[in-house]
């Protein structure tokens, strides 16, 4: 059975989360950054695989897309973890402000 946590730390365990929430977004957000730079860097040295339809979205089941999905895929990597634990804080942030506003 385990103690029970006060107001104070459950406030300063709120205040730690939503700072690490908070710096895993803005990683997630750099990575995004990083990863639209690589596809406008790969588009410019190749060319869009539709060049009538430059706004076209990358579709990994499009064959025409498989240069640029190899290109990408060390940083599309990094994106989705990054995003996965951007996802994962937020989510134990929100959890924590739940646990507060069922002690008040």
């Amino acid at each position: 059975m385990s103690k029970k946590i006060t107001h104070t730390e459950l406030m300063g365990q709120i205040a730690e989360a939503a700072v690490k929430s908070q710096h895993a977004e803005t990683q997630r957000n750099s990575l995004r950054r990083e990863l639209n730079g690589l596809y406008k860097t790969y588009f410019a040295a190749y060319g869009h695989p539709y060049p009538s339809e430059p706004g076209k979205r990358i579709d990994p089941d499009d064959d025409a897309f498989f240069g640029v999905l190899s290109f990408t895929e060390a940083a599309f990597r990094r994106w989705l973890s990054a995003r996965a634990f951007a996802t994962s804080a937020k989510r134990k942030l929100r959890g924590l402000i739940q646990r507060l506003e069922r002690a008040q």
